[in-house]
């Protein structure tokens, strides 16, 4: 159970599956104002995460850093692909390469709608 509070207000935080940084790196910029808006908004892209992980991640993709427990990496490769097919954005050769490793190992895993 998380209890709001000084103490504990950074054990949970909200994290930006594509991070902002690596979405701009990745063709955010050409995104009108409304657009980027939208996209740091998206419940798609929104995900509450604890936050030791969040922090590690800061704005890696899938091929830098994947979460440490594997049964969230399937659903979180799939919601990054996802929020980056939605917003136009493009992958890097390696990112590609781990994104394509990885649901390979989780067929069953499908894109997510948002």
């Amino acid at each position: 159970m998380f209890l709001r509070g000084s103490e504990t207000s950074e054990d949970v935080q909200i994290d930006h599956v594509v991070s902002l940084s690596n979405a701009w790196q990745t063709g955010a910029q050409q995104l009108d104002q409304q657009s980027r808006i939208r996209l740091a908004n998206d419940p798609l892209n929104l995900l509450a995460v604890d936050g030791p992980s969040n922090m590690q991640k800061s704005d890696a993709d899938a091929a830098t850093w994947l979460p440490p427990n594997r049964e969230y990496w399937c659903p979180l490769v799939a919601r990054q692909v996802s929020v980056k097919a939605k917003y136009g954005l493009w992958v890097t050769p390696p990112e590609r390469d781990a994104i394509a490793r990885i649901l390979d190992s989780c067929p069953g895993q499908s894109a997510l709608r948002g």
